[in-house]
């Protein structure tokens, strides 16, 4: 509890304020008001290494940084290209090292604060981005920076204030344009991207894989178009039984929660999966539904073989809870060792138009409206069955900050990227880390890393763990840990240790483990998904003998 508790109340750049709407982004980030000083515009020259960086070529950069003469940017150069590698330990020990020579060096306090937060230490990145921006108010760097963190919390709005000053002060930095460009597009149409992929299909200087991608993805925007998965009748509360996954009966723990969803009048059990997104589908469940593929497409997670082969198809309909939803699109995958005989996966974030009730000791999913925003019309409610909540969102839903209504303002603010709900997380002693709801996680899971700092690590041979992306090849064994998140404090009776930089690389942060059934099969959770915030309930479970 030592650090989070800092961090729940105490972390005023990412969070804001503690109800209503956020506090304007140089309020919230306790920035200078930039506004009221004349800053001048960065016009540095672009040197090789920078465009090496730019363009992900890590190794080269590093090599170049460290040929130039000795210099700050030098310096931030050589970090930035080593987290670009994942050298988290190698890039902490030399930004360390040249802030305590120059502590008062904007630029090198603003790198310590991109590898702090690159390695989920997020109390430290805001205590450093909060002193760059002190000693340099016009750093395009460090509003950048921030954006990226306010991003990651919800503020959407601020982060995007943040983006915009960071772009007006250094428009020549390839990173902060890249990211600024992004923001600014006006979606094309359906019929406007289709056009704009078949003009690039006439390049002749394509490859057979190039072209069969571009295909695939002209098909997956026709896909798209069939269907939004919207709610035939009005309905603004359900309940859905969960059911225990597992023979306790049979002196065999349980290792999941299951759901039953009929897919065009056909019943199908799936598992209930927080670490996974929309709805997914075996291939012999699609192949006895009858669907077809409509584009194909590819489906990765945990698991060290890479991405599968997976296909996307519409669902004419899809009843669960009593609600009846038309025209949805569901990914078809193909990974026996993870649904042990299930039909499927379905991820809460199907549900995120609502308020979002896990109550797992009482086995049932209850869902209810989300908080009216002040001044804003209720909105439309639909199934998130695609699973593209994040490509999907309007630039006016990406431009809104976190609303945090009266009656949750004792819930905990996380961090989300995409469907992942990262909760700050205290292991023993050592400082927070950052870790993932997963309740299709039938162990909890820990980083190596991070289980070396509180607890004995050694190889585990008999312990097999799958996911979407196959078999993880090392597994290791934790011992005893505590685990503290979001006020609830438990006790983990061993622990497996994996890989999870393949993870992290998706997320922009290092995560460091999975909160996994274990533990949350004993917790009620309330999600919403819409404002980053989660209220946790401990309930002691009792397996049956």
């Amino acid at each position: 509890m030592r650090g989070l508790l800092v961090w729940v109340i105490g972390l005023v750049l990412c969070l804001g304020t503690a109800g209503g709407q956020a506090a304007p982004a140089s309020q919230a980030a306790g920035l200078p008001q930039v506004a009221k000083k004349t800053c001048s515009v960065a016009t540095e020259p672009v040197e090789e290494a920078d465009v090496a960086l730019s363009q992900g070529k890590f190794e080269d950069a590093e090599r170049l940084y460290r040929a130039m003469p000795a210099s700050s940017a030098a310096t931030a150069g050589v970090v930035r290209a080593e987290l670009g590698q994942r050298k988290l330990d190698e890039a902490l020990a030399l930004i360390l090292k040249e802030t305590e020579a120059h502590p008062n060096d904007a630029l090198l306090v603003d790198v310590l604060g991109e590898v702090r937060f690159r390695r989920g230490e997020v109390e430290e990145a805001a205590i450093s981005f909060n002193r760059s921006a002190a000693l340099d108010s016009c750093s395009g760097r460090t509003h950048y920076d921030v954006s990226r963190y306010m991003n990651l919390n919800g503020l959407y709005a601020s982060a995007q204030r943040q983006l915009d000053l960071a772009h007006r002060l250094a428009p020549n930095n390839a990173v902060i344009t890249r990211a600024w460009d992004r923001t600014q597009r006006v979606p094309l149409s359906p019929d406007e991207q289709i056009a704009h992929l078949k003009k690039r299909e006439e390049n002749e200087s394509l490859t057979d894989e190039q072209k069969t991608a571009l295909e695939n993805t002209i098909k997956g925007i026709g896909a798209r178009e069939k269907g939004d998965c919207e709610l035939a009748d009005p309905v603004t509360t359900a309940k859905i039984p969960l059911q225990t996954l597992g023979n306790p009966g049979g002196g065999h723990r349980s290792y999941g929660a299951g759901l039953d969803v009929y897919l065009n009048g056909k019943r199908r059990r799936f598992k209930l999966d927080t670490g996974a997104s929309g709805m997914s589908i075996s291939k012999e469940a699609a192949k006895a539904l009858g669907l077809t593929e409509e584009a194909q497409t590819k489906s990765s997670g945990l698991g060290d073989e890479g991405a599968r082969d997976s296909f996307v198809s519409h669902v004419d309909e899809v009843r669960v809870g009593g609600m009846t939803f038309h025209n949805c699109l569901v990914r078809v995958f193909e990974a026996k060792d993870v649904l042990r005989g299930l039909d499927g996966l379905i991820g809460s974030d199907v549900f995120r138009s609502f308020l979002v009730t896990l109550d797992m000791p009482a086995s049932e999913i209850r869902l209810g409206p989300l908080p009216a925003r002040p001044d804003e019309a209720t909105e439309t409610v639909s199934l998130g069955t695609s699973g593209e909540e994040g490509e999907t969102r309007t630039i006016a839903e990406r431009r809104k900050d976190r609303y945090v209504a009266p009656e949750m303002r004792d819930w905990t603010r996380v961090f989300r990227s995409g469907h992942f709900l990262i909760f700050p997380t205290s292991i023993g002693q050592a400082p927070v880390k950052l870790f993932v709801m997963d309740t299709g996680a039938s162990t909890n899971l820990i980083s190596p890393e991070a289980a070396r700092e509180v607890t004995k690590v050694s190889s585990d041979d008999r312990m097999k763990i799958h996911g979407i992306s196959g078999e993880v090849k090392n597994v290791y064994g934790a011992d005893r840990i505590t685990i503290t998140f979001a006020r609830v404090k438990q006790e983990s009776y061993g622990m497996s240790a994996i890989d999870t930089s393949g993870i992290s690389r998706s997320t922009g942060v290092e995560l460091s483990g999975f909160i996994g059934w274990p533990i949350l099969r004993e917790l009620t959770v309330q999600i919403d998904y819409r404002d980053n915030l989660v209220h946790v309930t401990y309930t002691p479970h009792v397996e049956t003998p």
